[in-house]
């Protein structure tokens, strides 16, 4: 499992990194002023230089994916059931994406730090909801097919 895990964590953090930099390039190209603006000018503010800020940024959005991949690997875990599966998932990677959104995007006071939980709360809700209701459905649709199958071979 761990090879499994550092092996997806070294995908995934690079490929986060170029990601990150593409919305970066796609956010400078959309406010059309001509600039390349990689990370927040707040987050800049905190490092000697702009290249440092976007160093660090780089590296803590690879972390996050890293950490992402490798604890896809707690939805391999068959003696789980998929709620305890995401609420472990959640507990985990919750607690390096808050800390890391907090340090980069920076909000300007506490309310808007619950704002940021919370959506992350909502959309990680929405998604593992939207997955339990599919997974429910191929399973009845499989359990279907097998009692059809048992019910032709008895005849």
């Amino acid at each position: 499992m761990l090879k499994k895990m550092l092996s997806r964590a070294l995908v995934s953090a690079p490929a986060s990194m170029l990601i990150n930099q593409l919305v970066g390039i796609c956010v400078s190209l959309a406010r059309a002023d001509g600039r390349y603006s990689p990370v927040t000018p707040a987050f800049a503010a905190r490092f000697s230089s702009d290249t440092t800020a976007v160093i660090v940024q780089l590296l803590l959005i690879g972390l996050v994916g890293a950490v992402f991949a490798a604890c896809s690997v707690i939805f391999e875990i068959e003696r789980w059931s998929f709620l305890k599966q995401g609420l472990v998932h959640l507990g985990i990677t919750s607690v390096v994406l808050i800390p890391v959104c907090l340090y980069c995007w920076r909000p300007e006071n506490a309310a808007w730090a619950m704002i940021l939980a919370g959506s992350w709360l909502f959309s990680y809700t929405a998604t593992w909801l939207s997955q339990y209701l599919v997974y429910r459905h191929r399973v009845r649709a499989l359990d279907a097919k097998i009692k059809a199958v048992n019910g032709r071979s008895k005849a």
